[in-house]
């Protein structure tokens, strides 16, 4: 698990290291040309000079006068004058651009939306994205492409696509959609179709994080002196708690004390009371024992989610079909 913040400062140190190595490329190919190509420093003088000009009149909301236009169209006109030199002397167009592995933002992950205002790049919101999913703990890294049905039994195929219709009407609909609880007997793809819906929602930018309840509760529950697993317990607490979608799986499987109950229960009344952050839990337990294990209370919680059973009795284990 990740929280916001390591994934922007490791982002940031991607793009940091990029500019140097891709800056140091650019210093190099930019002295090559002023001494072959003297004309060359005066059009990239004007091109700065013009670009800063545009930004700032798009900052002041200026986009569409006169003013702007007509330095839209000279610093067109630049381009093409500084196309023209380099194939002139023999170079390819993108000498100068070509350095940055993105000629949209020039590897700062910055841009300029379509107002012109100051934005994220796609590149950069793409390393999150890929971050998050990396560093999600989910067991499927695939989208719901990777749905197979041929892998359930024929006569479960039909109940199989409900399954993968609910999953998807869960991430069209994710700022409305009613938390999911899973449950079902142990291999029937529970969980995998919970990793298809996160994968899903990773790539729409939804800040997402799996984990099992057992593995939750060895780590909230640790009260010891060691300073870097207090450190641990502090950083999944954040994490837990600012998730979009957290995905509890194995509920059920814990042993269950007083304190574990009551830090389930606060997790999930958490994102219950929150419209703004979604849940899915996943258990082999039916209704019958979560009550028994859980109690009326915890168990009103559970079940105000969308109940989706999962009952596939022809096809089994899909570990062992596998």
């Amino acid at each position: 698990m990740i929280n916001r913040g390591e994934i922007t400062a490791r982002v940031e140190k991607i793009y940091e290291d990029k500019r140097l190595s891709n800056m140091q490329l650019k210093d190099r190919r930019t002295a090559e040309l002023e001494e072959k190509l003297p004309q060359f420093a005066e059009i990239e003088k004007e091109i700065t000079e013009k670009g800063f000009k545009l930004v700032s009149l798009a900052a002041k909301g200026s986009r569409g006068t006169p003013s702007y236009k007509e330095v839209e169209t000279r610093l067109a006109e630049l381009a093409d004058e500084r196309k023209k030199l380099l194939l002139s002397g023999g170079f390819p167009e993108d000498y100068i651009d070509g350095c940055f592995t993105c000629k949209k933002c020039g590897d700062t992950g910055r841009t300029l939306d379509s107002n012109g205002l100051p934005a994220f790049c796609d590149c950069y919101v793409n390393y999150c994205r890929n971050l998050i999913l990396a560093e999600s703990g989910l067991p499927v890294k695939s989208g719901f492409e990777a749905f197979d049905l041929k892998v359930f039994a024929e006569g479960d195929r039909k109940e199989a696509e409900a399954l993968l219709e609910t999953a998807k009407d869960f991430a069209e609909q994710f700022a409305n959609a009613r938390n999911l609880l899973f449950f079902g007997k142990a291999g029937i793809g529970k969980t995998y179709l919970a990793s298809l819906i996160a994968t899903e929602l990773i790539r729409q930018g939804v800040y997402t994080v799996y984990t099992t309840v057992p593995m939750l509760m060895q780590t909230l529950l640790y009260f010891g002196d060691d300073d870097t697993l207090q450190e641990k317990r502090d950083n999944v607490f954040e994490i837990v708690h600012s998730a979009d979608l957290l995905i509890l799986d194995e509920l059920g499987t814990e042993r269950m004390t007083p304190a574990r109950q009551d830090l389930i229960e606060s997790i999930i009344d958490g994102i219950v009371s929150n419209p703004a952050r979604k849940c899915i839990v996943i258990s082999n337990l039916d209704a019958k024992e979560m009550m028994t294990a859980y109690g009326e209370r915890m168990f009103s919680r559970l079940a105000s989610m969308k109940l989706i059973k999962f009952n596939l009795p022809a096809t089994g284990d899909l570990r062992i079909r596998r």
